[in-house]
């Protein structure tokens, strides 16, 4: 049963986020915050499993809210969630420490998703951004990361292609909770802790040619 806290200052957009978390989670416990100041004193009172966040509550506002949050639980995953432009917004968030970056206009499996994603361990960013920060692997190379499992440079592979999780599970045939287990240790083992720290190492690498076996 998980423990999120939803910080949003409309509280129409709550109930329905609500809604969307309790078609994945009908035990979850929820707590609401429509400011930045409850936010602080709700984590004060116990930690949570999910924090999602709402940039523009008042009180808030910018990247420093990610480190005031940390201050009081520094483990807590922050899933920002926004109206604001995420190729305009979402890298100093995720800079600052945010676990993901999800805009409002996501569509209700999308939500749960990456709501998924986080709690999971594994950081969420919408297949658009994760092919504008990480680039495209040539189609007849692989990127020197011998540490990384079959499965997982596979799973690497389609997440610096775009793929979205929906398109990697059918791909190859996977739960949410394998993926999220995936990309936790893909991020673990290439010693990263976001996506950006992903981008500068699979950039530095140097390609060899795919061996047949």
């Amino acid at each position: 049963m998980p423990k999120i806290i939803i910080a949003e200052d409309h509280s129409v957009l709550r109930m329905g986020v609500k809604i969307i978390i309790g078609e994945r989670y009908p035990k979850a416990f929820i707590r609401e915050a429509d400011t930045f100041y409850h936010v602080l004193d709700l984590l004060r009172e116990a930690p949570c499993d999910l924090l999602l966040l709402d940039i523009q509550l008042p009180g808030g506002g910018h990247p420093r809210m990610i480190a005031e949050v940390q201050g009081i639980r520094p483990a807590t995953p922050i899933l920002v969630f926004s109206n604001f432009d995420e190729e305009t917004h979402a890298i100093s968030y995720l800079k600052a420490g945010a676990s993901g970056y999800l805009q409002k206009t996501a569509p209700p499996e999308t939500v749960q998703e990456a709501i998924s994603t986080v709690i999971g361990g594994a950081p969420w960013i919408s297949a658009p951004m994760q092919s504008r920060l990480l680039g495209h692997f040539p189609k007849n190379k692989m990127q020197e990361s011998s540490q990384l499992s079959p499965r997982e440079f596979e799973v690497m592979q389609m997440m610096v292609k775009g793929a979205g999780n929906p398109e990697i599970k059918a791909a190859l045939n996977i739960q949410s909770s394998t993926l999220s287990t995936f990309k936790m240790k893909i991020f673990r083992k290439m010693g990263v802790n976001n996506v950006i720290e992903l981008a500068d190492k699979v950039s530095a690498f140097p390609a060899r040619q795919e061996t047949k076996p």
